[in-house]
C-alpha cells in the first residue's frame, strides 16, 4: 500500500468521507504475518452541509461527472491533460484509488495525463487543461473542499498543478491550493483547503494541470467534496477521544488519541479473523467501519506440497504450477533443488554462451530488426528507470537488450532476437537452462496494454530459424532481482536431428519499455531418465503486498519412456524456511501431516494475469465443505460459474479459458473472481487479453 500523506490549508484535518456528525472511520485494511495482523484505516470529516460531492464512481462515466476545458491556443497538435492520454485520445479514468463508499470496490479518480509530440513543432505540446466544478456558497459564511490527490512520474514533472476558484464564472482565477509533485510523490495525500473567503455566493472551482514544456506526470484527483458551513465552527464531527477496534464483534482494544493503526498479535495462522473500528467522541460512538477480514499466515508459504500426475508413455508431456508466497516484510531468494534436478545441471553441455569474455558466445544477432541484444556490465549498461543487478552467480557480463535507454520510438520498435547456433538433438532429452532478469512491470503486450509493457519470448527452431515455436512468454522476474528457467525441449525437437534457440525482446510496438538480460544461457543433454523441469527454480518473492509476492512455478514431467513412474522430492528453500514437496509420476504419493502446516482455506493469485487464452486458479480447502468458485464483471455481474459443488479438504486447481456460461468468449478487461465457503469468503482480481 502506498504511504499515506495528509496536507491541509488553514486547519489540519485529513479527507472527509461523510458529512454527518460522530463522523466513522472508513477504509479499513488488514495486512496479515506471521500470528499478526496489523490494521490501518481513514477517519471521515463533516464541514457542514455537501453542496458538490464527485467520487467518480463509474469509469465509463467518469468524464462525464465534470466540466473539462483544454486550452488549445498554446500547441498545434494538442494532447494530454484531464481525461486525455498522451497521444490524444480519450481516457475513461484514473485508477488505484480508494472506493467511493466504505467497504466498496471502485477505485477510480479523474485522470490528467502529460502530453505527446505536437506535430507541427516536433516538440511535445505545453498544457493546460483544467477540470472544473461549481457549488453555490450563498448563505454560508465559511467554505471548504476536500479531494484526494496521487501522482505517476513526479519526477518527471517539470511544473505545478493547481486547485483554483473563481466567483466571476470563469473570467477570473483564483489559485487556493498549489499541488508540487516532488512533494506529493508517489503517495496519497487527502488535502483540505479552506475558502471561507469566497462564501456568500456562487463559486466555480477548477483543478488545473499545467506544464509549458509538456512531458511530465500523470495527476490522479478523487473525491472531491465542497462545504458549506459556519465561521468558527470547523470539523462538526464531535470532540474525538479515540477509537475502539472490534475482532468478531467482540472489543479487543483502543488506540492512543487519534492513530488510525492497530496491531492484533498471538493469532493462529490460517484462521480468519474480522474486524471493524469505530471512532468515539465526547457525543458517543461513531457507527463502526465496514468489516475486513484476514487470515495471518506464516512468513513463507509453499502450496500444494504434493504433485501427483498420471502416468506418462514415451513423450507425454504433463505441467502442474506450484505457487510460493512470501508473507514477511522483506523479499526472500528461494532456491529449489532436487536429485533430479541436481543430475540436469551437471549434464554435457551442447551449447554454452556465459558472456563473460565480452561477447555473444554461440548466439547471434538476426539482422534487420531495428536493435540488437549487446554484452556488457550492471554499471555500463544500467538506466534511469532499470538498474540490472548484477546476475545470481556474482559475474560480470551478460547479454542485454535495455529498452529504457532507447526510449519510445513507434516508427522503430523494438523486436530484437537472440538466436544459439545449431544444437545437436540426440536420442536423451534436450533442456534450456539460463538465468533471466525481465523485471516486466508493466506487464505484457496486447490490445488491452498498460504503457510501457513489453514481452520477453523463448522460442525454438527445427528449420535453421525459417520459423519458431514459442515456448513460453509468461515469465516475469519481479523488481528488481534475477531468476533461473529451465525447459524441456523435447516435446518441440523429438523429430529432428538440430534445432535452435531464441530469445526475442519486444517493446509492444513502440512502447517505453524496460528492457531484459540473460546470462548463463546452456542447452544440455539429459540422459534417458531425465524427466523434471522446474521453472523458475532461483528467483526472488517479493515482501508481502509487492510486485511478484507470489511467484507461480511450473513443474514439468516428461515420459522419457512408456509407462513412466517415479518419485522425487523437491526442496524450496529460503533462508530459514524450507519446505519439502512430493512429486509422483503414475503413483500417488502424500506427506506426513505432521510435517506441514495443516492446509487452511485461501484463494489464490490466478497465473498468468493478465492471460489468453487460459488461466489457473488455484484454491485451498481447509475441511469438507461446499464450493463455490465464481467470476463477475466490474459491474458485478456472474458471468461464469466455475465450481458449485460439495468438496473434500485439499488444495485444487481450475482453469478458466475466458468464456461465459453460455461458452461464448468474453471481452476483453478487469474481472473479479470470488470463492467462497460457508467459513470463508475471497475476491481477487484477474485481467483478460486478446
Amino acid at each position: 500500500m502506498k504511504t499515506l500523506k495528509y496536507y491541509c490549508i488553514g486547519i489540519i484535518t485529513i479527507s472527509t468521507l461523510f458529512g454527518q456528525d460522530l463522523c466513522p472511520p472508513s477504509n479499513v485494511e488488514a495486512y496479515f504475518y506471521d500470528e499478526k495482523i496489523e490494521l490501518s484505516w481513514l477517519q471521515t470529516d463533516s464541514y457542514g452541509d455537501v453542496l458538490f460531492d464527485e467520487c467518480f464512481l463509474s469509469c465509463s462515466l467518469a468524464v462525464e461527472a465534470m466540466e473539462v476545458v483544454h486550452d488549445t491556443t498554446i500547441c498545434g497538435e494538442c494532447s494530454g491533460g484531464w481525461f486525455r492520454y498522451s497521444d490524444g485520445t480519450d481516457a475513461d479514468c484514473g485508477s488505484g484509488m480508494y472506493p467511493c463508499d466504505d467497504g466498496g470496490e471502485d477505485d477510480f479518480s479523474a485522470y490528467a495525463s502529460y502530453s505527446g509530440t505536437d506535430s507541427t513543432t516536433d516538440a511535445y505540446a505545453p498544457v493546460d487543461s483544467r477540470l472544473i466544478g461549481s457549488a453555490d456558497l450563498t448563505g454560508y459564511t465559511a467554505a471548504y473542499i476536500t479531494f484526494t490527490e496521487a501522482y505517476n512520474y513526479p519526477g518527471d514533472a517539470t511544473h505545478n498543478n493547481y486547485l483554483e476558484v473563481s466567483s466571476d464564472g470563469g473570467e477570473t482565477w483564483d489559485s487556493v491550493y498549489v499541488s508540487i509533485p516532488d512533494s506529493v510523490g508517489d503517495d496519497y495525500w487527502f488535502n483540505t483547503v479552506e475558502i471561507s473567503e469566497y462564501a456568500g455566493g456562487e463559486i466555480m472551482f477548477a483543478f488545473r494541470y499545467y506544464c509549458t514544456l509538456g512531458y511530465g506526470e500523470a495527476w490522479f484527483i478523487d473525491d472531491i467534496k465542497v462545504y458549506g458551513g459556519e465561521t468558527g465552527q470547523g470539523n462538526v464531527c464531535g470532540e474525538f477521544f479515540h477509537y475502539n477496534i472490534y475482532q468478531d464483534g467482540v472489543q479487543i482494544g483502543t488506540t492512543e488519541y487519534d492513530e488510525t493503526d492497530y496491531t492484533v498479535e498471538g493469532l493462529e495462522n490460517g484462521v480468519e479473523y474480522c474486524f471493524e473500528v469505530t471512532a468515539v467522541y465526547g457525543e458517543g460512538e461513531s457507527v463502526a467501519t465496514a468489516p475486513v477480514c484476514a487470515s495471518p499466515m506464516g512468513p513463507f508459504q509453499v502450496n500444494p506440497h504434493v504433485i501427483n500426475f498420471d502416468e506418462l508413455m514415451a513423450g507425454d508431456y504433463q505441467e502442474q504450477i506450484m505457487n510460493i508466497e512470501n508473507f514477511d516484510t522483506t523479499d526472500a531468494d528461494f532456491t529449489i533443488s532436487s536429485i533430479e534436478l541436481s543430475n540436469l545441471e551437471a549434464a554435457f553441455d551442447l551449447v554454452l554462451s556465459q558472456f563473460e569474455d565480452g561477447t555473444l558466445g554461440d548466439f547471434t544477432n538476426v539482422p534487420d530488426l531495428g536493435e540488437e541484444w549487446t554484452v556488457g556490465d550492471s554499471a555500463e549498461n544500467s538506466s534511469t528507470y532499470l538498474p540490472f543487478p548484477s546476475p545470481p552467480d556474482g559475474s560480470q557480463n551478460f547479454a542485454l537488450y535495455n529498452d529504457d535507454a532507447a526510449g519510445d520510438d513507434p516508427f522503430n520498435p523494438a523486436t530484437p532476437m537472440l538466436v544459439s547456433n545449431p544444437a545437436f538433438s540426440g536420442n536423451d532429452p534436450s533442456f534450456l537452462v539460463f538465468d533471466l532478469y525481465f523485471p516486466n512491470p508493466a506487464g505484457p503486450c496486447g490490445p488491452d496494454q498498460a504503457s510501457y509493457a513489453d514481452d520477453f519470448k523463448v522460442k525454438v527452431s527445427i528449420d535453421d530459424g525459417e520459423t519458431w515455436i514459442l515456448i513460453d512468454s509468461t515469465m516475469a522476474t519481479g523488481v528488481w532481482y534475477w531468476a533461473s528457467y529451465m525447459y524441456n525441449l523435447e516435446p518441440y525437437i523429438s523429430e529432428v536431428n538440430s534445432f535452435r534457440v531464441g530469445f526475442q525482446y519486444t517493446d509492444c510496438g513502440g512502447e517505453w519499455g524496460y528492457g531484459v538480460a540473460i546470462d548463463n544461457m546452456a542447452i544440455k543433454m539429459g540422459d534417458s531418465f531425465t524427466w523434471l523441469t522446474v521453472s523458475p527454480y532461483r528467483g526472488n518473492v517479493s515482501a508481502f503486498d509487492g510486485y511478484n509476492d507470489s511467484i507461480a512455478v511450473k513443474i514439468g514431467a516428461y515420459g522419457v519412456y512408456d509407462n513412466l513412474s517415479i518419485e522425487d522430492e523437491l526442496v524450496v528453500e529460503s533462508g530459514e524456511n524450507i519446505v519439502s514437496v512430493e512429486i509422483g509420476v503414475g503413483v500417488e504419493v502424500s506427506l506426513d501431516e505432521s510435517k506441514i502446516t495443516p492446509i487452511q482455506f485461501a484463494l489464490h493469485q490466478n497465473y498468468p494475469n493478465p492471460f489468453n487464452p487460459e488461466t489457473n486458479i488455484q484454491f485451498d480447502i481447509a475441511e469438507n465443505s461446499r464450493v463455490q468458485v465464481s467470476v463477475f464483471n466490474l459491474v458485478g455481474q456472474q458471468v461464469a460459474s466455475l465450481i458449485n459443488k460439495q468438496m473434500d479438504a485439499g488444495v485444487y486447481h481450475v482453469r478458466w479459458s475466458g468464456l461465459n456460461d453460455k461458452g461464448e468468449p468474453l471481452p476483453s478487461g478487469m474481472y473479479f473472481y470470488e470463492m467462497k465457503t460457508d467459513h470463508y469468503h475471497s475476491v481477487k482480481k484477474l485481467v483478460l487479453v486478446k
